[in-house]
């Protein structure tokens, strides 16, 4: 569950005020704000590399998904595909593979192509989750690169899924990448990450 609580202890006791229209108990946790649990700025570049590679992975502390809550994954990079190769993407959330593509077949350009993922997981018990996920990518020489859905070089996706993890204990959230062949014109590189908790209702 989320929580937030002010950043210091009020001289004024808890309880209502009349002089206030909305009187709260200060020094009271206020409950049901996303919190962030992790941010991640490190680079991680998947290139002349044909094994399944992590680019990110972090654990989710037991307990903290609630009942009804879950957590929400957003990361962004870059990719060069200046030769043939596929590319597959994986998300697993404790032993469970909830989220896979099949071969992806990137435009072949020596121009970076931006790409975003964003990946939902929300539980509908403590062991019963449900997970959606999104992603672009975008070829362009522009830092935000914009072109129309039909055009060479966009590729979306969409994943739905569920799972049966029991987050009651900690459970690794990590995404995975493949390239089909190894290449120095191949690369694939991870730039941000933001993990957020969805508190519970």
């Amino acid at each position: 569950m989320g929580n937030v609580k002010h950043a210091f202890t009020s001289g004024k006791a808890d309880g209502g005020d009349a002089t206030q229209v909305r009187p709260s108990n200060w020094n009271a946790a206020h409950t049901g704000a996303v919190e962030i649990l992790d941010r991640d700025l490190t680079q991680v570049d998947v290139a002349n590399n044909a094994a399944e590679t992590s680019i990110y992975s972090f654990s989710v502390p037991a307990g903290v998904m609630g009942a009804d809550g879950g957590v929400r994954l957003k990361l962004a990079g870059d990719m060069l595909c200046n030769v043939a190769g596929t590319i597959r993407f994986i998300v697993n959330f404790g032993a469970t593979e909830i989220l896979a593509t099949g071969l992806a077949d990137p435009d072949n350009s020596n121009q970076l192509q931006k790409w975003t993922m964003e990946v939902v997981i929300l539980n509908s018990a403590v062991a019963v989750q449900k997970c959606w996920a999104e992603m672009a990518i975008v070829e362009g020489t522009a830092n935000f690169a914009v072109i129309r859905s039909n055009q060479v070089g966009m590729m979306v996706g969409r994943g739905l899924s569920s799972a049966t993890e029991d987050t009651l204990g900690a459970l690794v959230l990590e995404v995975t990448v493949n390239w089909s062949v190894a290449s120095a014109n191949l690369s694939f590189r991870k730039e941000m990450a933001l993990l957020e908790l969805i508190p519970a209702a």
